[in-house]
C-alpha cells in the first residue's frame, strides 16, 4: 500500500519588530505627509498607493498608514534598495530562513517522489536490504561452484593416495592351491608387482601370465587392501601318459601336456594308442574317462587306449581287461566295475552298464 505525501506544515514568521528610527526618519514640524516619510516612505507610499489602486480602493492614504507600512521593515540603505543588499547586510528578520522539504511530482499518472526525512529513511532500508538480497544470490550462486571445487580436491587427494602414494603398494603375495606348480614359477610372474600402487596392479594380465604355466589351469588374482595380492591357482590334473619320442607326455583331460618325463610316470596310466589308424577325438576320449574315473579306480588302470571314441579299453594292473566303450555314463560304469571287480575275470565288459559282461579268458 503506497503512502501518500503530506505536505510540511510552514509556520507562520514571527512579526517583524519596528526598526529603530533615527532623526532623518523623524517628520518635520510643517511638512506635509509625502514630506515625513523621506526616501523610503516615499517608496511604501506608491507601494501602497498602487496596492490600493489595484484592489479598487479609493483615496490617498495618509502619514499614519504609510508609516505603519514602512515599520516593520526597517530602513533601508541608502542608495540601494533592501532587496539588493548582501544577506550578512539585511536585518535578521529579513534573512532567509532554512530550506524546507519540497515534494517533487513526476510525469502525469506516474507516483510523486518523496524527499522527507521520512521517506529517505525508508530509501536508505530499502537499500540495505536489496544489498542484503544481492549478497545472499551471490553466496547461492557461489556455494555449487564451492561444493564442486571441494569435489575435485577430494578426488584428486583419493587418486593421488590410491594411484601414487606409497602408502597403499603390494608389499605381500599370497599363493595358493599349488600342488605340482613350484611356487618359484609362481614368484616370477607376479614380483613385478612387489612395490607397485595396489590400485595400478593388472590383475587381469597377472591371470594370463600364469594360466599359461603348463601346469595352471585357472589363475585368480584378488587385490587385499591395503597391500596385499592373493593368488589362487588351480592346477591341471594329469590323467595319462602319452608315449613321444625321447620319454612320455603327461597330459589332462583336454589331453593338454602338463609335463614330460623320460620315463612312465607310476601315477598316472599310459595312453596306448595308434593315431595312424585310431579316429579323431580317440585320445580325448581316452583322457575323460579317466579323468572321470574314481581315483582309487584309476590307479589300477595300468594303460588306455581304443580304436575310436566309441571303443575304449581299459588294462588294470592285475591283467585284466575292462571294454568300456563311450565316454558317456562314465560314473555309472565305474560304479558297475568297482561291483564286479571282486570276481576273478579275465574280461570286463561295462559298455553297456544295465546288462554287464564278465569273461575268462
Amino acid at each position: 500500500m503506497s503512502r501518500r505525501p503530506v505536505a510540511p506544515r510552514v509556520r507562520p514568521a514571527p512579526p517583524r519588530p519596528p526598526a529603530p528610527r533615527g532623526p532623518a526618519d523623524r517628520p518635520r514640524e510643517g511638512s506635509g505627509p509625502a514630506d515625513d516619510a523621506g526616501p523610503s516612505s516615499a517608496s511604501g507610499t506608491s507601494s501602497a498607493s498602487g496596492t490600493s489602486s489595484a484592489s479598487g480602493t479609493s483615496g490617498t492614504p495618509g502619514a499614519g498608514e504609510v508609516l505603519a507600512a514602512g515599520a516593520g521593515r526597517g530602513p533601508a540603505a541608502p542608495g540601494r534598495p533592501r532587496a539588493d543588499r548582501p544577506e550578512h547586510e539585511r536585518p535578521e528578520h529579513d534573512r532567509p530562513g532554512p530550506p524546507t522539504a519540497v515534494h517533487l511530482r513526476r510525469r502525469s499518472g506516474s507516483r510523486p517522489v518523496d524527499r522527507s526525512p521520512d521517506m529517505l529513511g525508508s530509501s536508505t532500508g530499502s537499500a540495505r536490504r536489496f544489498a542484503e538480497r544481492a549478497r545472499r544470490h551471490r553466496r547461492a550462486a557461489l556455494s555449487p561452484v564451492l561444493a564442486g571445487l571441494a569435489v575435485l580436491v577430494l578426488v584428486a587427494a583419493g587418486a593421488w593416495v590410491l594411484l601414487a602414494s606409497p602408502l597403499l603398494v603390494v608389499r605381500d603375495v599370497a599363493v595358493l592351491g599349488l600342488d605340482r606348480l613350484d611356487r618359484a614359477a609362481v614368484d616370477e610372474v607376479v614380483d613385478p608387482s612387489l612395490g607397485v600402487p595396489l590400485a595400478r596392479v593388472d590383475a587381469h594380465g597377472l591371470e594370463e601370465q600364469l594360466e599359461a604355466l603348463p601346469l595352471v589351469d585357472s589363475a585368480v588374482v584378488a587385490r587385499v587392501w591395503p597391500s596385499d595380492l592373493e593368488v589362487r591357482v588351480v592346477e591341471r590334473v594329469p590323467v595319462a601318459a602319452l608315449p613321444v619320442p625321447g620319454g612320455y607326455d603327461v597330459v589332462d583331460r583336454s589331453a593338454t601336456t602338463v609335463m614330460s618325463t623320460p620315463e612312465p610316470p607310476s601315477d598316472v596310466p599310459v595312453v596306448q594308442v595308434d593315431l595312424s589308424t585310431a579316429g579323431e577325438g580317440t585320445v580325448e576320449a581316452v583322457t575323460r574317462v579317466l579323468d572321470e574315473l574314481p581315483p582309487e579306480l584309476r590307479e589300477q588302470v595300468a594303460t588306455a587306449g581304443g580304436t575310436s571314441r566309441d571303443g575304449v579299453v581299459l588294462e588294470l594292473r592285475d591283467g585284466a581287461r575292462v571294454v568300456w566303450g563311450g565316454a558317456g555314463s562314465t560314473p555309472l560304469k565305474a560304479e558297475v566295475l568297482t561291483s564286479l571287480l571282486p570276481r576273478a575275470a579275465a574280461v570286463y565288459d561295462v559298455s553297456a552298464p544295465g546288462w554287464p559282461v564278465t569273461r575268462d579268458a
